[in-house]
């Protein structure tokens, strides 16, 4: 077990990771580093809790905002679906329509 030391919005903490994984959490407290230093400095100073739970809340936003998109994506393939299966049995209608008139 790998013991690493990230830095997040100017304040170090010391976090245990697998063998190996090191180098990604560094990189996602890097992403975390940087949200607290665009908040800093479009709000101001904020005491290292309420930093901490407002980076949390626009993760939790740009969580939200992804489901969302992944739904009306999802929505919208499965409408193309349902439209290109009612087009395949309105053809299959057509050529039984047909060959009962024959």
């Amino acid at each position: 077990m790998a013991v690493v030391s990230l830095k997040i919005g100017g304040n170090f903490y010391k976090f245990s990771c697998n063998d190996g994984q090191e180098t990604h959490m560094r990189e996602l407290a890097d992403q975390l580093d940087k949200k607290a230093e665009a908040l800093t400095k479009s709000i101001g100073y904020m005491k290292e809790g309420q930093l901490l739970a407002m980076i949390c809340l626009l993760l939790a936003e740009e969580k939200h905002n992804l489901e969302r998109a992944t739904n009306a994506q999802m929505l919208e393939q499965t409408t193309d679906q349902i439209a290109q299966s009612i087009q395949n049995l309105a053809l299959k209608v057509g050529v039984l329509a047909e060959s009962l008139e024959q």
